[in-house]
């Protein structure tokens, strides 16, 4: 978690009806996308880990959070679901966390909750040693900010409102889809249990195809077709390639190929013209 003191603004982001009407070659370097925005929604976190989580007071202004079956309820949150990260902000504590998606563990819903699991240690961190931090998000209301009042409707509801399990519903499954856009990194020299270097299928083109989420992959900043760096092009200069036998590359005479023939004198001579 990181934590963050600009509040986060519609302009900053892409809206996810916008982005699915744009052209490959506008992708590249363009702003985040916002899947979902879930204003004045509650963080719920077990008493302990607030206590030991300094970073989760980023999020609680003046007002104490509230306590409950033995949770502390951080009231007033605005979640925003974006394709690059997952943004807390509290407007009253003029504060807020960063969360990267490979850093949840766990996403599920639970009744009217999203429960994520955080790891908030780094890789090379022993198992006994990881430290886990888990968050309940309760959302009363979300907004798509469609471009659309029709598009609106159809995301949000009838009359642009949905029940709290519908809610949480579109909270999970927003934050389930920016998980897969952003996997877990391969580490550097990784091995799998044949002690083969593992495939790292998220690779841009590693799968075989060129998508829009990995467009941005293979175009630069003109908006020209370029292969990434390090990636071996099938047939190109960097392909090793069997050495040819001798003689390729020419024709050979009549004389050369009687003489090569042999022994097999006029008996063979019936296989060839010319």
């Amino acid at each position: 978690m990181e934590h963050i003191s600009e509040a986060p603004n519609l302009e900053d982001f892409t809206a996810l009806s916008e982005h699915q009407e744009q052209t490959p070659g506008s992708f590249f370097g363009g702003k985040p996308v916002l899947h979902l925005h879930a204003p004045a929604a509650t963080v719920k976190v077990p008493v302990e880990q607030y206590e030991a989580q300094a970073d989760l007071r980023q999020l609680v202004g003046s007002t104490a959070p509230v306590p409950s079956d033995g949770n502390l309820n951080i009231e007033g949150v605005d979640v925003w679901v974006t394709s690059r990260h997952l943004l807390l902000y509290s407007p009253a504590a003029s504060s807020g966390l960063q969360i990267s998606y490979p850093a949840i563990t766990i996403t599920a819903q639970d009744g009217a909750d999203v429960l994520l699991e955080l790891n908030l240690s780094d890789a090379d961190t022993a198992d006994e040693d990881i430290q886990y931090v888990q968050l309940r998000l309760f959302a009363t209301r979300i907004e798509h900010h469609a471009t659309t009042t029709a598009e609106t409707e159809t995301q949000s509801g009838a009359n642009g409102t949905t029940s709290h399990n519908d809610t949480a519903t579109a909270l999970w499954k927003a934050i389930s889809d920016c998980q897969e856009l952003n996997p877990d990194p391969v580490a550097n020299g990784e091995e799998g249990e044949d002690g083969e270097m593992e495939f790292d299928e998220t690779a841009p083109g590693a799968t075989g195809w060129i998508t829009s989420e990995n467009m941005a992959d293979f175009m630069d900043e003109n908006g020209n077709f370029r292969m990434p760096a390090g990636m071996t092009v099938i047939g190109g200069e960097e392909e090793q390639q069997e050495p040819l036998g001798e003689g390729a590359g020419r024709s050979r005479t009549a004389a050369e190929l009687d003489a090569e023939e042999g022994a097999d004198g006029d008996d063979a001579k019936w296989q060839r013209t010319g």
